[in-house]
């Protein structure tokens, strides 16, 4: 429905208000929904004090204090006044917390109406703090913005309602609408205190696996990517390869997104991706082709060539130095090789490691050899121990170069 007078918005609201139909009440309260220009320059021409009329006799409280200040955040964004429908939406998400926590009526079913304010918070806030910027002001909106989903977080965790109508199902979706916020603040510490919460109130809540899919996914990923960034990559591969299971196959840019940090953890652990997957994803196969080659090759050169030329985008994406990491894998797959063409021998010397780097273009000294060499020995990428005093590599005869995993 592309057009709507306010006359039928209050109608349509009324019946699904009466229905407690939470979803089809959030569709009409979103200021995404495709009938908000017409019903902004419907409303435009009444005066405030007469939509307020209107709304109070066909509505009950609190309705009637909502369509009123959704209307005037629509009106103000018909007008691109955008600092002004931020404050209009922060008003009535603030208006609806109150109704939240006062009135017995509005539980598990009004959930998705406050995902919807919320959501649409966070959007005003992004808008108009850009728009602050353009005009040298500080922004300030997005900040308001994350104290006011957290107020939801914080109404949904403690609910004491019953389970099956309990506000507690809101939990995750609000923790991920909180990551997503302090992420774009650039405040990822405030993270943890919302994982903290949920760990304390983790006996009360539903069990995980029970919450939306879409919740679950969101809240997976922004844990594993936390872990990433901690550089706990075993742990933050676990809730990655979780999130990416679970995420349906249609929704490939958030899939994409989960391999943005999943893949540089696979690579550091050996772990290659076959062509295969990377050829779903033509931006990722972009971008870690040329490590993944030169990864399979041993040649070192052609990996340091793929950090300098990527440098930028992998520095905006925060995996930079996890990617560097995997230089040393490109480095075991090159002495690999100088063990096979020296017939397998288990005692090699260093000279021949030295003379493979300089083949492959990495011009180094004899004693960053032996730093590498020892570097991947206490690492498990090599198995074995350096003779420093005739300068050799004596190799452990069970699997000194152990295999690397085809994912």
């Amino acid at each position: 429905m592309n057009r709507m007078n306010f006359s039928d918005f209050i109608q349509n609201l009324n019946q699904c208000i009466e229905r407690e139909n939470g979803s089809q009440i959030a569709e009409l309260l979103t200021i995404r929904a495709p009938f908000i220009q017409s019903l902004a320059s419907n409303c435009d021409k009444i005066s405030i004090r007469k939509l307020e009329i209107d709304a109070k006799r066909t509505l009950e409280q609190p309705w009637n204090e909502f369509v009123v200040l959704y209307v005037k955040v629509i009106i103000s964004m018909s007008k691109r006044k955008y600092a002004e429908a931020f404050d209009e939406q922060n008003l009535l998400v603030s208006n609806f917390h109150k109704a939240f926590q006062n009135t017995l009526t509005l539980t598990r079913w009004s959930l998705p109406i406050l995902y919807v304010l919320d959501y649409d918070l966070r959007l005003l806030a992004i808008k108009s703090d850009l728009i602050f910027m353009m005009t040298e002001k500080p922004p300030k909106n997005l900040e308001i913005a994350a104290r006011a989903i957290n107020k939801s977080f914080s109404i949904c965790i403690t609910d004491r309602g019953s389970l099956s109508v309990s506000r507690k199902w809101g939990t995750y979706y609000f923790a991920g609408l909180l990551f997503k916020t302090y992420f774009k603040l650039k405040q990822q510490n405030l993270c943890k205190n919302v994982m903290r919460s949920i760990k304390a109130a983790s006996v009360d809540l539903p069990p995980f696996e029970r919450f939306p899919k879409a919740h679950q996914v969101t809240y997976l990923y922004y844990h594993g990517l936390l872990l990433f960034l901690d550089a706990e990559y075993n742990l933050a591969e676990e809730k990655l390869v979780a999130a990416f299971r679970m995420c349906p196959k249609s929704n490939k840019k958030n899939k994409e997104l989960i391999l943005r940090y999943l893949i540089p953890v696979w690579i550091i652990r050996g772990i290659l991706p076959s062509t295969e997957i990377l050829s779903r994803y033509s931006r990722l196969n972009k971008l870690y082709k040329p490590f993944i080659d030169a990864i399979r090759e041993g040649n070192v050169k052609n990996f340091d060539d793929a950090l300098v030329m990527n440098e930028v985008k992998l520095v905006s994406q925060n995996t930079f130095l996890t990617v560097e990491l995997a230089r040393e894998i490109a480095m075991k797959v090159l002495f690999k090789k100088v063990y096979i063409i020296n017939n397998r021998e288990s005692k090699i010397p260093l000279t021949l490691f030295h003379k493979a780097l300089n083949y492959v273009g990495r011009e180094v000294e004899m004693t960053e050899v032996m730093w590498f060499l020892s570097s991947m020995i206490h690492k498990g990428l090599i198995r074995g121990h350096i003779q420093y005093s005739n300068q050799f590599l004596v190799l452990s005869t069970i699997n000194p170069f152990p295999t690397l995993i085809q994912q």
